[in-house]
């Protein structure tokens, strides 16, 4: 565990730091909460865009905290448990930020506000990238984890206006930052970090807390690509499954893994007993004949979409029984496009409420470019027709990674990888939103979400 950095003590006695205002208790009818709510105090944490607010109550209570840059506020953590001390986290403030914020001891007479707090957040730290954003911002989603891959590999928190919000830069020897996302809790951010490929045995998960101040490294040999979380936190991951050929030499196919919060392991799917490697890769293919690239949950169907870029091939695999139900695209497509052309290559997709099916696709260097393309399935004819396609302007060839996600109104945020670029495209395929990173970073696979908060 990682202690974190006290940048501001009791409230009381940090005037240079915690600001009060010079108001005493209620005077508009409210109840008043300056005489419950004891002992405020705040800090910045490890991670100094966040602040942590505690306060004590003489008996049993719940609350909360309203927060923002004005007196206004605009947001609210989750309320606490049932308890004399309290601590919440005020996450998605932007680097030297002021922030506002006043606690709410929750009673039976009702909400009882304490009077205005303020604090301001620190500087990032030395080497943290910097983004630029354009355009107009939509209401849909504020934040996007973005794990990015440059001379200093970080993962970043960015908000509409394309400020950082969250970091953390990972030690981490011999790997590759894969996959971030915020857990299902909202309590950390989880880390994938891949191995080199020929030595993934340094392949690592680390659990970040949103304050900096614990972090939790689970050493996963062989991980690969990519990841994901179910709604009871269990973390599915691609592995390596390394076998040898008769001649000595290695032959490498792929699992789905799931490590469940008690720390148990399940094996949901395993390529070499699903296909037929001798068939399928024969002598003319990597190592890795299947080199899974890109895994996502499926809840309403619990099963997993699972691509496999040596093969060109998304495949949806049964939860229950590890069996395959049906593979589209690449070398071992089972649909019938029509006069549609067939995806060559995935990295990341998404299967949308209506059944279609909206994909990242790299392309080929002989096409030159990559796109967005959604696709209608007939599941039971075996059909797949393209209904939506964004091609960017000017095009542009991701040959690794990328990433899609679909919004309720119908815009579509396109991650272009390689590029170290964002695009929110409306259903028309108008683009009218934009981040870019700075020269030289690039992302990996981008999760879109609304608030640090569940609501509670």
């Amino acid at each position: 565990m990682r202690l974190s950095l006290v940048c501001a003590l009791l409230l009381a006695a940090c005037d240079d730091s915690v600001g009060k205002d010079s108001a005493d208790g209620a005077t508009d009818g409210t109840l008043d909460g300056d005489a419950l709510a004891m002992d405020v105090s705040a800090e910045l944490g490890t991670i100094v865009t966040v602040v942590i607010v505690r306060w004590r109550t003489e008996e049993a209570t719940t609350g909360y905290v309203e927060f923002g840059p004005d007196t206004t506020y605009g947001a609210r953590t989750d309320r606490t448990a049932p308890s004399t001390e309290h601590e919440v986290l005020l996450v998605g403030t932007a680097a030297d930020t002021a922030v506002h914020f006043r606690v709410v001891v929750e009673t039976e007479a009702g909400d009882a506000p304490t009077s205005d707090y303020d604090i301001t957040t620190g500087p990032l730290p030395t080497g943290t990238p910097s983004f630029v954003a354009s355009g107009t911002m939509a209401d849909e989603w504020q934040f996007n984890v973005i794990p990015t891959q440059g001379e200093v590999p970080y993962v970043t928190i960015v908000n509409n206006l394309g400020q950082i919000v969250w970091y953390y830069s990972p030690i981490v020897k011999d790997g590759n930052l894969m996959r971030a996302l915020i857990t299902h809790d909202r309590k950390a951010v989880l880390l994938g970090h891949a191995g080199v490929q020929g030595n993934l045995q340094a392949s690592v998960l680390q659990y970040i807390s949103l304050d900096g101040g614990t972090v939790r490294d689970i050493p996963y040999p062989m991980f690969d690509h990519d990841l994901d979380e179910l709604p009871d936190g269990t973390v599915a991951m691609i592995v390596v499954d390394e076998r040898t050929r008769d001649d000595g030499s290695p032959w490498q196919a792929d699992r789905i893994v799931e490590l469940h919060p008690d720390g148990t392991e399940t094996e949901v799917f395993n390529a070499w007993d699903e296909l037929d490697a001798e068939a399928i890769a024969g002598d003319g293919m990597q190592p890795n004949w299947t080199h899974g690239n890109g895994l996502d949950y499926w809840p309403e169907e619990d099963a997993y979409l699972f691509s496999m870029k040596e093969l060109g091939t998304l495949a949806k695999v049964n939860r229950a029984d590890g069996h395959i139900e049906w593979m589209i695209d690449g070398r071992l497509n089972q649909f019938d496009f029509g006069d549609d052309e067939v995806v060559p290559l995935q990295h990341q997709f998404e299967m949308l409420a209506d059944g279609n099916l909206l994909i990242f696709d790299n392309g080929t260097p002989e096409r030159g470019y990559s796109r967005a393309v959604e696709l209608d399935l007939d599941i039971e004819a075996r059909t797949a027709d393209q209904v939506w396609e964004y091609i960017r302007n000017p095009p542009v060839m991701v040959f690794a990674k990328g990433d899609v996600h679909r919004f309720d109104n119908g815009n579509t945020l396109v991650t272009w990888s390689m590029l170290g670029e964002l695009q929110m495209v409306t259903p028309e395929g108008l683009p009218t939103w934009q981040l870019n990173a700075e020269l030289g970073q690039a992302f990996t696979f981008v999760q879109p979400f609304d608030s640090f908060y569940l609501g509670g």
